[in-house]
């Protein structure tokens, strides 16, 4: 997770950092694909991994050679095959995609979210919850490196790409629109865990119990809200802007569980419950998202909010989106229904761009909208994939927000839960005008998110179950075969009926297997000996002195 939000901001493959990114997922994903063998698969993460398994196979297929006749009648392919004809050579076996390097690229950059997906499936929710804050504390270093490049200016060390954004953050990635992306997907989960920590913190107060633990995490939750959104305000992305109020009201949604609202619940009821006497009485956790917001955007009205207006002036109908989404649907309806390829769209629309289309100094390395070019790359597959994703996502949304925690989950593994579907919807709504799924990065924060949407395994829960499954037989044998603890006040309590062991006689030390391998106390062999049956069955007297 870590090297996927550091080394994942690239907007194509080929860099030295996805080689780095995907060799360090490989071991991960081999050892949880090991790990899934012993781990009861329940019918959600059935389905979840054979979604898994079609979205890996799906580039694979485009990649399998074809012979000369059968790849020479699909679609759009009379470019290809009218160049082997002018150089007078054979035509070759070739597969689905026109650029199989690209498509070769396409399938490794699935290494890493497909292992960070399968990896937190099998993870507690209590090491998910460990996660999240993983994920907050390296947004977090990414929102301060941002800063530092704004500050900095165009010639700031710390912008890691050559081709990207001079004069705005973007943390670690190449693009502010991806680097926006980053910071309202994490504005939900510092949400979760303000309103989590506010909530707390509040029955503490109500209880007059002052733990400063309790008021630290109350303070930091509202510092990471007001540290990712001041950078949303730093990356002057219009798309990240609109997103983050959506995330805000989703934040919202998160407190509001934790609150007891009446029935009549209106705006004029939420405005009167916004008294300065009442943001006084009491610490909630809307109040502690309306403080979180009402902070950054003084942060933004002194720093940012005139860069932010000069990005607002720009005419959205003469920006270059307007002119790749034509061009991308038309090549797409030609490459119907296999698709040219994953990865394929730099060689594939120059053949449908118009001369009065062209940009000077500029070329199309995206189509600025991943659902399209996903339809030009997959074809039909591509679009049923989506649909079963999209669908999938609407039901466990619905499953998650109607439901309360299972067995096992807190309250706060529950609102990490609940923020996911918004974290994915909010991605794939930007991904209609832009490309964030094309970066490792965001790749793995829809990963984790989705992966939240999925109960664990049963077993779980707890860290000695996985301890106690990877121990020698042996080990395991005697783990589970601890005895019952003796107090000092007086013997165990008695057996059942017909147990076959004397009531006075502590468990499992008569001679078994397991009681040979114990140096008991001298006490305990002495009442090992069979002694005379007693059938008063009478209860010892508390004034006698305990037996250790």
């Amino acid at each position: 997770m870590v090297a996927s939000l550091v080394l994942g901001g690239g907007i194509r493959g080929g860099f030295i950092s996805d080689a780095l990114l995907q060799l360090t997922a490989i071991p991960l994903l081999l050892f949880a694909l090991w790990n899934l063998v012993d781990v009861p698969i329940t019918r959600q993460m059935r389905l979840a991994l054979f979604f898994c398994l079609a979205v890996a196979g799906l580039p694979l297929l485009q990649l399998i050679p074809l012979p000369p006749w059968l790849w020479t009648a699909l679609p759009a392919r009379g470019p290809s095959a009218a160049a082997f004809e002018i150089l007078g050579e054979t035509k070759p076996w070739m597969p689905i995609s026109v650029a199989p390097e690209a498509t070769w690229l396409s399938a490794l950059s699935l290494i890493p979210p497909l292992a960070i997906f399968i990896a937190t499936l099998l993870l507690s929710y209590r090491e998910r919850r460990w996660l999240s804050l993983v994920v907050l504390a390296v947004g977090v270093v990414s929102v301060f490196v941002g800063l530092i490049q704004v500050a900095q200016g165009p010639e700031s060390p710390l912008r890691f790409f050559a081709i990207t954004n001079p004069t705005e953050a973007v943390g670690f990635f190449a693009n502010r629109n991806h680097f926006a992306a980053l910071a309202y997907t994490l504005i939900l989960f510092a949400a979760a865990w303000a309103v989590h920590a506010a909530t707390s913190l509040a029955v503490r107060l109500q209880r007059r119990q002052y733990e400063a633990m309790s008021i630290l995490a109350a303070m930091g939750g509202f510092t990471v809200l007001v540290l990712f959104l001041a950078g949303e305000a730093m990356a002057r992305s219009r798309a990240g802007l609109g997103l983050t109020m959506a995330a805000l009201f989703g934040a919202l949604a998160l407190g509001l569980p934790n609150q007891r609202f009446s029935p009549t619940f209106t705006v004029r009821g939420l405005f009167s419950r916004l008294t300065l006497e009442r943001l006084l009485s009491g610490l909630t956790p809307t109040k502690l998202l309306i403080a979180a917001i009402a902070l950054s955007a003084t942060f933004s009205l002194q720093y940012a909010l005139f860069r932010i207006q000069e990005r607002f002036e720009a005419d959205p109908v003469s920006d270059f989106r307007a002119i790749f989404i034509p061009n991308t649907i038309e090549a797409a309806k030609a490459y119907m229904p296999f698709g040219s390829g994953l990865g394929t769209f730099v060689s594939v629309y120059p053949l449908f761009e118009k001369p009065e289309d062209t940009l000077a100094n500029t070329y199309a390395n995206h189509a600025h909208s991943d659902a399209l070019e996903a339809w030009l790359e997959a074809g039909l597959p591509g679009l049923v994939l989506m649909g079963v994703f999209v669908s999938w996502l609407v039901l466990r949304s619905l499953a998650v927000w109607r439901s309360s925690p299972p067995l096992g989950a807190s309250e706060l593994d529950w609102s990490l839960a609940r923020a996911a579907p918004i974290i994915v919807a909010l991605v794939l709504a930007h991904s209609l005008l832009d490309y964030p799924l094309r970066t490792g990065a965001i790749m793995a924060i829809v990963a984790f998110a989705c992966a939240l949407l999925i109960e664990p395994p049963a077993g779980a829960e707890t860290r000695e179950d996985f301890e106690l499954q990877a121990a020698p037989p042996r080990q395991r044998e005697r783990q589970r075969a601890k005895p019952e603890p003796v107090s000092a006040f007086g013997p165990p309590p008695s057996r059942p009926h017909g147990s076959g062991e004397p009531a006075d006689i502590p468990p499992r030390s008569q001679g078994s297997r397991w009681g040979k391998d114990i140096n008991w106390p001298k006490e305990w062999s002495n009442a090992s000996k069979p002694e005379a049956p007693d059938d008063t069955n009478e209860l010892p007297d508390p004034s006698d002195p305990p037996k250790r």
